[in-house]
């Protein structure tokens, strides 16, 4: 896993062309990573900062987003054409030897950080000061810490390496670390990358693709909601919601999500949105639609996914996300992020009659991180369960009103507040107005796992809800009993890594599964 990723300091050089990497192509002895040759200048470190951003673009990290966060979900089902390994896992047959359960492109980032992290203050430049280094330490703090919570919303325990990789003669075959363990250092990492990180980096497009002050916040009350920690969590929303700096670096004023008509456009379409907090940035010339268009189809690309009957049913007739998230006219398949134009229309019977327009495939979304409607529902989430008055549960319905006041027409009665009468209502109206708004944005599986935390275990309502919603016809034989297990909820880790690293222990349900066959 980790040794495969020693020599990517070169790999992001060539990938990159910079200049500064012609002192990287001389020939120097096999097993050596040459640091101490390349970390001299201010240069050389936004270079490998770069990487670092650049690697999180790569198609095995972007597809692995949708698989981890979605694909297990509610929310989708098997399309066609699929690959056999994506049809299996539909069916609800995950097993270690499916190429999909292969997790080291995110052990690439995160050893490029951890290269970054360990270097960065040993350059002797003059233009580097020790500013510029706490922010080239944020941004790669940041980046191995999302890349690390992902390994533990998949994995659950996994090898936790901050040391970087710089010579075969290392050993970076560890062991696994406990999921929890793990979350409780990202918590101080990532408070250390928030103190360090900028507020600003001057433009829109900077501050939506780059580690700022806010994207620290937006990750610390992600980290809280799952570690179970929700007063913290609820600090951490205040404070990015108090926090919103404007294109220039001055300004500051109340946060405002982008109007109904223009959401989709502005938000998925261009991107870098003012209601955005951090997206990964992809672009024509570097990067196109494919990993989009391999998963939810394109205007040639037959998808691989759609949606499930029961995720468009939970929009009502007014909702524009029942309209712009799938297209309507052409078999209700998945819009977002592939589509340019989306109608405006006031009834989804309208929008059904209208154009919708693709993207051009020489053009690439931009993949949301987090966004401001993360920081109203995050907020709502962890005040729906902590909840003990009126007032709070009157908070919580006006939180997710935010989201679904933006999506209606004007004068459209608001979510009541008889529908957040208790802990349990109100939470279970949070997930839904979570659904609704991030559809297919890679977050419904794991909201679905905090889900089963909270509750200690998969219980039978959850279950029950989770296979019904999936599955329009007939479920797949044995998927109930099979969500019953907590271990399922979690992948395998991958048979090449097991066969690597023998300090590896496969998650118990997958070894007790693939023993009895």
């Amino acid at each position: 896993m980790i040794n495969k990723s020693i020599n990517i300091i070169l790999v992001v050089c060539t990938m990159l062309l910079s200049a500064s990497c012609s002192k990287w192509l001389e020939l120097y002895p096999e097993d050596e990573i040459i640091e101490d040759e390349f970390w001299t200048s201010a240069d050389d470190v936004d270079m490998m900062v770069s990487g670092a951003y650049r690697y999180m673009l790569d198609n095995n990290v972007l597809q692995r987003l949708v698989y981890l966060g979605e694909m297990r979900s509610d929310n989708l089902q098997a399309g066609s054409p699929s690959s056999n390994e994506r049809a299996v896992l539909n069916e609800g047959n995950l097993l270690s030897d499916n190429s999909l359960c292969d997790w080291s492109s995110f052990y690439k980032v995160i050893n490029i950080c951890n290269n970054v992290i360990e270097k960065a203050g040993t350059v002797q430049d003059q233009n580097y000061s020790t500013a510029d280094m706490q922010h080239s330490l944020s941004e790669v703090l940041f980046l191995r810490s999302l890349c690390y919570f992902y390994l533990v919303r998949g994995w659950g325990d996994v090898p936790f390496v901050t040391t970087a990789s710089s010579s075969d003669a290392i050993d970076y075959n560890v062991a696994q670390s406990k999921g929890d363990d793990i979350i409780d250092q990202l918590i101080s990492d990532v408070q250390t990358a928030k103190s360090y990180a900028v507020n600003s980096w001057g433009t829109q497009a900077k501050n939506c693709g780059r580690v700022t002050r806010n994207a620290c916040g937006a990750l610390l009350a992600d980290l809280y909601l799952w570690a179970g920690r929700y007063a913290e969590c609820i600090a951490e929303c205040n404070e990015v919601l108090a926090n919103y700096v404007h294109i220039d670096g001055t300004e500051q004023y109340d946060w405002t999500l982008i109007p109904r008509n223009s959401f989709f456009t502005r938000v998925f379409y261009n991107g870098n949105a003012v209601e955005s907090i951090f997206e990964l940035n992809l672009n024509s010339s570097a990067d196109n639609l494919t990993v989009f268009a391999n998963l939810y189809g394109s205007k040639t690309a037959t998808p691989h996914f759609l949606p499930t009957a029961n995720l468009l049913s939970i929009y009502d007739d007014a909702d524009i996300r029942g309209m712009q998230y799938f297209n309507l006219s052409n078999n209700n398949r998945i819009f977002k992020y592939v589509g340019q134009y989306a109608p405006t229309a006031d009834s989804q019977a309208d929008a059904k009659s209208s154009t919708y327009s693709w993207r051009d495939e020489s053009s690439a979304p931009h993949w949301i991180v987090y966004r401001l409607a993360d920081i109203y529902l995050m907020k709502a989430e962890a005040l729906a369960v902590t909840a003990a008055s009126e007032s709070d549960f009157a908070e919580v319905a006006a939180l997710c009103n935010k989201t679904y006041l933006r999506s209606h027409p004007d004068g459209t009665s608001e979510l009541s507040t008889t529908l957040f009468s208790d802990q349990n209502s109100a939470y279970m109206q949070v997930m839904e107005e979570r659904r609704r708004e991030f559809a297919f944005e890679g977050k419904r599986f794991f909201d679905l796992l905090r889900q089963v935390r909270r509750a200690g275990g998969p219980t039978e309502t959850i279950i029950n809800q989770l296979v019904a919603n999936k599955y329009s016809g007939t479920a797949p034989d044995g998927i109930t009993g099979k969500l019953s297990n907590i271990g399922y909820w979690y992948w395998p880790i991958y048979k090449n890594e097991m066969d690597v690293n023998k300090n590896l222990v496969q998650n118990e349900y997958y070894r007790l599964q693939e023993s009895a066959q």
